[in-house]
């Protein structure tokens, strides 16, 4: 899917957060949206100024983002798919402080991001949600890092 992902392919392949946002939605909803309200699936239309989505009938959100290592974080999407881009190109591991000038980030939020990657990583073989036992989604960054998504029913 990703063969010899280059810079200038993840550039054009994310360009904004909201590319990033319909990335995260696509893998974690790969057969489209089910309503809780509604009782199916249902489209969904992304919430402006907001990382959500509303049903189009009811009107009922889901964010994507939720239970996941980028939840609640004020880091643009953009700025982690870039970080998950350079420790999965990188022939050894790369210092916070090579990450932090490559992010444009501070000292603090470039540990922060290397720190939950490394975690991911480490944790439940790239489990995002350690908890869920319901639907597992599988998805190859870059060719490289394999990662889990599990869909949670509630």
């Amino acid at each position: 899917m990703y063969q010899d992902f280059s810079f200038s392919a993840f550039l054009m392949r994310f360009p904004d957060d909201t590319s990033c946002l319909e990335e995260i939605k696509k893998i974690r909803f790969p057969d489209g949206i089910f309503c809780d309200v509604c009782k199916r699936e249902t489209q969904y239309y992304r919430l402006k100024n907001r990382n959500a989505y509303s049903c189009k009938f009811c009107r009922h959100q889901i964010y994507p983002l939720a239970n996941t290592i980028f939840e609640k974080t004020t880091t643009p999407l953009r700025i982690w798919f870039y970080a998950f881009f350079l420790m999965t190109h990188m022939k050894t591991d790369i210092s916070i402080k090579k990450l932090q000038q490559e992010l444009g980030v501070t000292y603090k939020t470039a540990w922060r991001i290397n720190h939950a990657i490394g975690m991911l990583l480490k944790q439940n073989n790239g489990d995002l949600l350690m908890d869920a036992l319901e639907k597992v989604h599988k998805w190859t960054f870059f060719n490289k890092l394999e990662i889990k998504l599990v869909q949670k029913h509630e």
